[in-house]
């Protein structure tokens, strides 16, 4: 990639004899959001941990904006937000004292950093516990504490190791919605994941990383693609004409609820020649469509079709 913030070249990382990670290599875009996943054990943390310079020794070459991690560790220290699985706080420290803390480290001026800390408290729903002890707060809020000390130095690269961790539903999608606002200004994410719908909801790509190697990487479409699973066009009609009518011989239907139908099209089929040819056959015989377009599959389908595959593999 011509313009990526992230470059890993054949990343090896053997712990105690142990080979963590074996040649893992991938880009990322600038202002992308990559979804890093794969089981537990994977190797998706110290890939993580790597990138934050907290595991020096390894083999490949790491880049972040031109700077290599391991030899440049002060540069790139400064272009990463990191947030861990347990971010660790001084526990007798207020919430506005433990942020005033961390961003003085980061570098973040004084007036700036309490102007940030202000505004971040008020965007993570945090305001009215600013001057509580960290000791006292619930994991989702130490959660939302440890992503707030990540973007406190305004960085061009959010790390976040399974950032939805300990949320509940409304605190996920306000961090999904703060991922999406910071990929707008520009600031590029990696972060991994076991809940698979919110990876799907915010990743441009994801990588499945599986034993130490990563295993592929792409969006939603072109893992599809890579694993050959079929497309389904999903129809959803206010007034259904005869199937036959509608479809031709683009695929075969199957109905759901009235009106609703999946059409499994051919492997060589040309999805916009099929949803084109629908429209016409549908206003042709007098139906009505309230709904149509590409029903792909989602990301748990992907990755446990690859995880299938690579048990039959073994």
């Amino acid at each position: 990639m011509a313009d990526a913030l992230v470059q890993i070249r054949g990343l090896t990382k053997v712990f105690y004899g142990q080979t963590v990670l074996s040649k893992v290599s991938f880009d990322i875009e600038r202002g992308e959001v990559f979804g890093y996943i794969g089981p537990n054990g994977a190797g998706k943390t110290t890939t993580l941990k790597i990138l934050a310079g907290l595991i020096g020794k390894y083999d490949g070459d790491v880049i972040i904006a031109g700077a290599n991690v391991a030899k440049e560790r002060e540069k790139t220290h400064k272009l990463i937000g990191y947030l861990p699985q347990q971010a660790g706080f001084q526990q007798w420290r207020t919430v506005e004292s433990a942020l005033d803390s961390l961003g003085a480290l980061s570098g973040v001026p004084e007036v700036l950093r309490r102007q940030r800390i202000g505004v971040l408290l008020e965007r993570f729903d945090l305001a009215s516990a600013r001057h509580k002890k960290v000791k006292e707060l619930s994991g989702g809020m130490t959660q939302k504490l440890g992503l707030i000390q990540a973007l406190l130095h305004e960085p061009p690269l959010l790390v976040l190791d399974e950032p939805l961790e300990g949320l509940d539903p409304p605190s996920r999608n306000l961090l999904k919605d703060i991922i999406r606002e910071r990929q707008r200004a520009g600031t590029t994410v990696l972060f991994s994941s076991h809940i698979l719908s919110d990876v799907e909801d915010v990743a441009d790509r994801v990588g499945i990383l599986h034993k130490g190697r990563l295993a592929t990487s792409g969006s939603i479409r072109e893992l599809t693609s890579a694993f050959g699973l079929p497309l389904e066009i999903e129809v959803d009609f206010s007034k259904s004409p005869d199937a036959t009518t509608f479809l031709g011989d683009h695929g075969e239907p199957r109905e759901g609820k009235p009106g609703q139908w999946r059409i499994l099209l051919a492997s060589d089929a040309d999805t916009d020649e099929a949803i084109h040819a629908i429209v016409e056959r549908t206003l042709a015989a007098g139906g009505r469509l309230r709904k149509i377009g590409l029903a792909e599959p989602d990301l748990d389908t992907l990755f446990g079709e690859y995880i299938n595959r690579a048990q039959h593999a073994a």
